[in-house]
């Protein structure tokens, strides 16, 4: 696999404190290059994956559901009907479970 030349340059200023403490990070390894593999590693972390994006979407979803059983029976509520305990009971765990699965999948 053929590697693309860099040919692209970046140019930052950094204070004395800085640089040393870059040097001394980069561990013998040329700053601009450990800089560049720090800075590749942050986008590379920052960016989900498919699996995730799909992940998330799926909890929105499921919130979206569960929020809007529980939007249904409160106004049932405020407009004075009577909603029987275990439907209402199942729409709270249910909002329960999917906060506790969205909580979990977040960093």
């Amino acid at each position: 696999m053929a590697v693309e030349p860099r040919t692209r340059r970046v140019s930052m200023s950094l204070t004395e404190a800085e640089h040393r403490a870059w040097t001394e990070a980069a561990g013998g390894q040329r700053v601009s290059v450990w800089a560049r593999e720090r800075v590749q590693e942050q986008l590379e972390a920052s960016t989900p994956g498919a699996g995730e994006v799909q992940e998330l979407a799926r909890i929105r979803a499921d919130l979206a559901r569960v929020g809007s059983n529980l939007n249904q029976l409160m106004r049932a509520v405020n407009q004075g009907q009577v909603v029987p305990t275990p439907q209402l009971h199942e729409a709270v765990e249910a909002l329960a479970r999917e906060l506790g699965a969205l909580r979990r999948a977040l960093p």
